[in-house]
């Protein structure tokens, strides 16, 4: 589905790829005029995009803890994340990059964008950028290890529950949501359970 408004800016693709052909279709235009029209006509359609996502392990090097300096508007301490990437990521963002540009040439089409360098990260996102990042208040039977026991009660508090990404260990990215409803209604249940207990 191509996108809506200028289409990715469609006023650069003349301006800026060289597989254009001069002689029938002269660079420029901008995004006005007879030129912009052009350009629809013929590109509109006809680009894809990829997206690649991949799992990351759950480390005891990554971890948040509070802030001993900023705090946020009401002077409540903020969160401050630790977090790196290891090489298992960097590997799998440099297969995605080598496969998806060999896919594109292998359908005959051409690839915008050098192949990002080792030092770059092969591409790769700031921690933090991807909206699926799960986990920080891990599942778990050790208290020692974990923040929460099975049923997303957190060890020390008995009345207290988490029921988002938090308690994930691991993630293949696709798709939190299923489990965080899973999960949620594992530990409604549970508190229902309790309360007719009189355990919380």
């Amino acid at each position: 589905m191509p996108m809506y408004g200028f289409q990715n800016n469609i006023q650069n693709y003349n301006a800026n790829y060289d597989y254009v052909d001069n002689s029938s279709h002269p660079k420029g235009g901008g995004g006005y005029g007879k030129q912009l029209k052009e350009d629809y006509r013929r590109f509109f359609g006809s680009f894809i995009t990829f997206e690649a996502f991949g799992g990351t392990y759950g480390r005891k090097d990554n971890y948040c803890e509070i802030d001993p300096h900023k705090v946020d508007k009401y002077g409540i301490p903020t969160l401050k994340f630790n977090y790196t990437w290891t090489d298992h990521e960097f590997k799998q963002v440099r297969h995605a990059q080598k496969t998806l540009r060999n896919l594109v040439n292998k359908m005959r089409g051409t690839v915008f964008g050098d192949m990002p360098s080792e030092e770059e990260g092969y591409g790769i996102w700031t921690p933090g950028q991807v909206i699926h990042e799960v986990g920080t208040i891990r599942m778990g039977n050790d208290p020692k290890n974990s923040v929460l026991n099975k049923y997303c009660q957190t060890h020390d508090v008995d009345n207290l529950f988490v029921a988002d990404g938090g308690p994930f260990v691991s993630v293949a990215h696709k798709n939190p949501t299923w489990t965080i409803m899973a999960l949620s209604m594992r530990t409604s249940d549970y508190i229902i359970d309790q309360k007719k207990k009189g355990e919380i």
